[in-house]
């Protein structure tokens, strides 16, 4: 099969599954001929149809596209995702621009990104600032598996992976910490379509209200923050004032909410009060 008729027959295929029939197609028949999607329509390669087959069989059972292709791409880099690991996604490279302005200032700061999952915030906020000492917690293995690989391809060689759940005791001491956490809440939840349902509950789900690991992780790890230390959440778009009261309550100050790009709310974060 030539990668012209493979991509005009994945698109068809994909054309009622998907909004993005085209752009998935591209990624699939790029994927199988290991070529950029830039020099598809000039490459004179061969498409295999069992492969292809396969993997279009793959989507149609709501598999995401990222999975099937085995990786991503976040602000600066390229991801390795499979099973058990959430999908870096657009909104969450709000968290690393804001990481970026607080540690303007800094020289050779530390930082923590905690719930690291696939390790797209802390290795972006290494590449961002290579002086950094970046610790990326993540407790599932599955998930630690990735975080390890995506280190290594991306060359961010002051990550420091460490296996260990959040909820535990904290450790180090850091000019800022960062977390994506779960913050799904449980009547959300049911309502997630079947494709980010194959994505790990445990990355997902976070408490009945959703607020579980904010109130953890602004109680727990304030003390393993430095003088005027700061804390910043990824957040759903509704949960701004749920998570600044959570830093309020917890003794943070200077409690601030950043927008993405489509102008949801999806950041907060305050300085610890802890000199």
């Amino acid at each position: 099969m030539t990668v012209k008729e493979a991509l005009k027959y994945s698109a068809d295929f994909l054309k009622n599954l998907t909004d993005e029939a085209e752009n998935e197609a591209k990624l699939i028949v790029s994927h199988l001929i290991d070529e950029p999607i830039s020099r598809l329509f000039l490459s004179v390669k061969t498409v295999d149809k069992t492969a292809l087959y396969e993997l279009l069989s793959k989507r149609a059972e709501n598999i995401p596209i990222q999975y099937i292709i085995g990786k991503w791409w976040f602000y600066k880099g390229e991801y390795f995702v499979g099973e058990g690991v959430l999908i870096p996604r657009q909104d969450t490279e709000t968290l690393v621009e804001t990481a970026a302005e607080l540690l303007k200032e800094k020289t050779a700061p530390s930082v923590a990104d905690l719930c690291s999952g696939s390790g797209c915030i802390a290795i972006s906020i290494a590449q961002d600032y290579p002086e950094a000492r970046v610790t990326a917690v993540e407790k599932y293995e599955k998930a630690f598996s990735y975080l390890e690989m995506n280190i290594k391809h991306n060359a961010a060689e002051n990550v420091i992976p460490v296996l260990a759940d959040v909820c535990g005791e904290p450790f180090g001491s850091y000019d800022l910490i960062v977390s994506n956490p779960p913050y799904i809440t449980a009547v959300a939840m049911k309502e997630l379509s079947k494709e980010v349902k194959k994505e790990p509950e445990t990355a997902l789900f976070g408490g009945e209200d959703g607020l579980y690991f904010y109130n953890v992780i602004a109680e727990k790890w304030k003390a393993a923050l430095k003088p005027k230390g700061v804390l910043a959440f990824e957040i759903g778009y509704d949960e701004a004032e749920a998570v600044s009261e959570i830093l309020r309550k917890n003794g943070y100050s200077n409690i601030t909410v950043k927008q993405d790009l489509c102008g949801h709310q999806r950041v907060v974060f305050g300085t610890v009060n802890n000199i």
